[in-house]
This record gives structure tokens, C-alpha cells and sequence, in this order.
């Protein structure tokens, strides 16, 4: 699952005075593309008034194998803010264990303002956008990083102004409430990584009743404020950077191992796309690989741990001889550019959401001295992280501040966090399993970005047995 650098979590708004829900819907599923059904629920954009306007969400479903002994539905949704969950069941559902997708009907549906439900839309060629240094070295680069940035969220605000307000993650819990209630089951049985821990967290603390079983893996910490969050998931990205590099440093057969000086080669070739961009023809006739892809394609490469380093070595040490394709496609993928030009609504789904939730940055200023204290702890990717998110210094919505989730009356939540997870570092697992008062902590000695159906059985055993029985594991659960 891919994630956005600054994944931003935090504070939505009370339900408090919330007009109730409406009545449950019946979905009408079709089958599209083999073995999957889709389908479509209208949900009301603004569910504080009555008889207003509504959007369609998307939803797909792939059927549990074993119908006989079927459980209800497994919810999953993969990050972002953002993602198409839509898309990531059509192309992961089958990953999931066998023995869940025997019992269970995989369901994901896209989020308001995303994929299929509402897209946002700001801008459709975002190339100029990331021709500008996220992590400016000059007056002229910093001027011209935040005139690029007004004028894309411009764009989002006059393609989407009216919608904008209604993002929130809070919405979309409720909507997912909607959801369940529209598959016909009693209580939610949920999947979420990443950003998706926090949407978790939040259905949990509105719903705490009506949830069956909730894993939340790659947790984010929604207690932590705008500086807190943001640099410390810059160090998150650095440190793993850091054990790269000195694991291809010590290693004479990793492809940037430079006589085992792969952090000040990596330094200098940084500092040489800052200056120039390199080419990177075979990803498209004419494109080059400057500094700020440069930065992305890295953190690409750092979401899948120890193994996505043999593909940074070498992705590095073809860019130091001059070709830097292999790079920028890697930052394609990071930003959903396609081979055409254009792009996916994810960035835009991104910024919509994450800037609503907040936690508010504190303009221009405030989001300058975030990007100081990231720059300390983490030099080499700390701008380009905190500045993924300038957006929101300028977002024309303003955040919505909530209290911490704590699902008071849940049952047991399985909170999972790897040791040297990149984009969301084990720090806030834990205190997102101490801040639900049912969370139970699953810690991973692993380098990637989450951790269930990604080959690591320990984790596997502990999250199928709890998803089919809800009996969680025990405190201190490590793998």
C-alpha cells in the first residue's frame, strides 16, 4: 500500500448535533471482472441537515469461497488519505490469507473525494507541480515552491470548492457505518492500514458498539500535533534510509556500495540532481529525474523495507552513472503519474482529506519551522517530507479538531506496529494501542511499511485467528 510522505492524521470535528442516520439501504451488486461484484450507495454529502444533496460511493466485493461457513464482510481499507480501496481489493483481495477470504466477503469501498465516490479533482498534469524543489535551497526555489503550491490548491478550489468541506474523515466514518449496515451486517469486521488505522480508530470511538473485530496495522498516532507528527515520520523515513545505506556500505556486493562510502556518494549525487536534473529517457521521451523526484523515489522505495533495498541500489547507482529512469519511476508510482502524462485523483484525495483533518500547521510560518526541526533530525529527507503538506498552510477549508479516539466499550483492537517502519514509525502504535482503551499491541521486527499479508506468518497466525474467532492476542504480542 502506498501512502502519501506526510500521511497527515488528526482532528475532525464532533458528531454532536449530527442528524441521524438514514434508513438502510439495499445494495444491488453486479459482477464485474471475474469473480468480483460491484455496486454503488448513496450517502447524503452533508448528513448535519435534512434532504440535501448526495454522492455515490463505490464499492466492490470479492464473495467468501466458503458460502456455507461464511462469517459477514471484511472491510479493508489501505491508506492513503486517498487510496482507492476499490482498486486495492481488485488488485490485492487475493493476497489476503486464504482462510479469511474463505470466510469472509472482502469488501472495499472508495472514500468520499476519492476513486470512484466524488472524486476530488485539482489538476490532471501535475509534472510542473513536481518540477519545484520540495526542498528549496534558495529564496527564488522557496518563492517559487509556495506560488506552485497556492496555485494548485487553487485548481482543487475552484474544480471542487463546494464539496471540499465535506472530506473529513469523520464523514467518512459515518459513511462506513452506512456501509455496514448496507451489507447486512450486525457489526463491523475492519482492516485498515496506515491512514486507515485512523479511520479504524475513529469508527471504533463514534461505533464502539457495532464493531466485531478491527486490526489497525502501520498505526498512526492521532494525539500528536502538527510537528510532532510530521517530523516524526521524517525520522522515520531518514532512519531507514540511514540503515540502507550503511547495510550497502558494509556489503561489497550492493550496487552502490562505492568502496564503502554509499552515504557521501549518495550525498553528492543528491546534490548534483539539485542542481541539474539527469535524464531518465527510458521512462518517456525528454523526461528527467530532478531533486525533488529524486527524494520521492526513494521514499517509494524505503515503503517496502529491506525488501526494496537491492532495487534502491541499484535504482541509485544507475542514476550516479547518469540515467535516472529507474528512479523517476519509481516516483511515478508514488504519485500515480501515468505513462500518459496525467494523473490519478490521489494526490488531490490526499491533500483534500489530510488537510481537513489536520492537525492545523499554522500557515506559511508555521509549516517553515516544522520543515527547521525535520531538517535536523532528518537532513536528507526531512524538507521534501514536511513539504509534501504545504498545501495545507494554504488550504482554504479550515481543519476541524476533534478529541483523541478511545473507543470506550469495544471490544479487544488488534494495534500492529513494525520496529523500523518507515512512514508510520512504531512510536505511534504504541501510543494509538494505549489511547484506544481495548487496543492490544502487536510489535513486528520488520523495515517495511506494514505488516499483515505481506509473508510474515508470525503475523498472519495471530490476525487470522483473531479475525475468525476475536479471541486477540495476548499483551506484549511480538513477532
Amino acid at each position: 500500500m502506498l501512502l502519501g510522505v506526510a500521511t497527515l492524521v488528526a482532528s475532525v470535528v464532533s458528531t454532536a448535533g449530527a442528524a441521524p442516520s438514514p434508513p438502510k439501504q439495499t445494495l444491488h451488486w453486479s459482477s464485474c471482472q471475474k469473480r468480483f461484484e460491484c455496486t454503488r450507495l448513496s450517502v447524503p454529502l452533508d448528513d448535519t441537515v435534512s434532504n440535501g444533496p448526495t454522492i455515490s460511493l463505490a464499492l466492490i466485493r470479492l464473495p467468501a469461497a466458503d458460502q456455507s461457513h461464511r462469517i459477514g464482510s471484511l472491510v479493508v481499507n489501505p491508506g492513503g488519505p486517498g487510496a482507492s480501496a476499490v482498486q486495492y481489493i481488485h488488485d490485492e483481495a487475493r493476497t489476503l490469507p486464504a482462510t479469511i477470504r474463505d470466510r469472509f466477503d472482502i469488501v472495499g469501498f472508495d472514500p468520499r473525494g476519492t476513486g470512484g465516490s466524488a472524486p476530488v479533482n485539482c489538476a490532471s498534469n501535475l509534472d510542473s507541480f513536481y518540477n519545484l524543489q520540495f526542498a528549496p535551497t534558495s529564496d527564488v526555489a522557496r518563492q517559487a515552491l509556495v506560488a506552485g503550491v497556492e496555485a494548485l490548491v487553487h485548481e482543487c478550489e475552484v474544480n471542487d470548492g463546494a464539496e471540499l468541506p465535506y472530506l473529513s474523515t469523520e464523514r467518512t466514518a459515518r459513511d462506513m457505518d452506512r456501509v455496514r449496515a448496507a451489507l447486512g451486517d450486525r457489526q463491523l469486521t475492519y482492516l485498515g492500514y496506515s491512514y486507515g488505522t485512523y479511520l479504524g480508530a475513529l469508527y471504533a470511538d463514534r461505533y464502539p458498539t457495532h464493531v466485531r473485530a478491527m486490526v489497525l496495522d502501520g498505526a498512526v498516532d492521532p494525539a500528536l500535533g502538527a510537528a510532532a507528527q510530521q517530523v516524526q515520520q521524517a525520522q522515520g523515513f531518514e532512519g531507514d534510509l540511514d540503515l540502507f545505506l550503511a547495510s550497502c556500505s558494509a556489503d561489497a556486493g550492493c550496487a552502490f556500495h562505492r568502496d564503502g562510502n554509499s552515504a557521501a556518494a549518495y550525498d553528492a549525487l543528491r546534490a548534483r540532481l539539485g542542481r541539474s536534473p539527469i535524464p531518465a529517457s527510458g521512462v518517456g521521451e525528454g523526461r528527467t529525474l530532478n531533486g525533488t523526484e529524486f527524494d520521492i523515489g526513494v521514499t517509494q522505495f524505503l515503503y517496502f523495507g529491506r525488501k526494496g533495498w537491492t532495487n534502491l541500489a541499484q535504482a541509485l547507482d544507475t542514476a550516479d552513472k547518469g540515467d535516472g529512469s529507474a528512479m523517476l519511476n519509481a516516483s511515478d508510482q508514488y504519485t500515480q503519474r501515468h505513462t500518459d502524462g496525467t494523473y490519478d485523483e490521489m494526490d488531490a484525495a490526499f491533500l483534500a482529506i489530510g488537510c481537513i483533518d489536520g492537525p492545523d500547521v499554522g500557515g506559511l510560518a508555521g509549516l517553515r519551522a516544522i520543515e527547521e526541526q525535520a531538517a535536523v533530525v532528518a537532513p536528507r529527507l526531512g524538507r521534501s517530507v514536511v513539504n509534501n503538506s504545504l498545501a495545507c498552510a494554504v488550504w482554504p477549508v479550515a481543519t476541524q479538531t476533534p478529541p483523541v479516539p478511545h473507543a470506550v466499550g469495544a471490544p479487544p483492537i488488534i494495534v500492529i506496529g513494525n520496529t523500523d517502519d518507515p512512514a508510520t514509525p512504531l512510536a505511534g502504535a504504541q501510543a494509538l494501542s494505549h489511547e484506544l482503551q481495548s487496543g492490544v499491541l502487536v510489535t513486528v521486527n520488520s523495515t517495511q511499511h506494514t505488516a499483515y499479508a505481506s509473508g510474515i506468518s508470525c503475523v498472519d497466525t495471530v490476525v487470522n485467528r483473531y479475525l475468525l474467532t476475536r479471541v486477540a492476542p495476548p499483551a506484549g504480542q511480538r513477532c
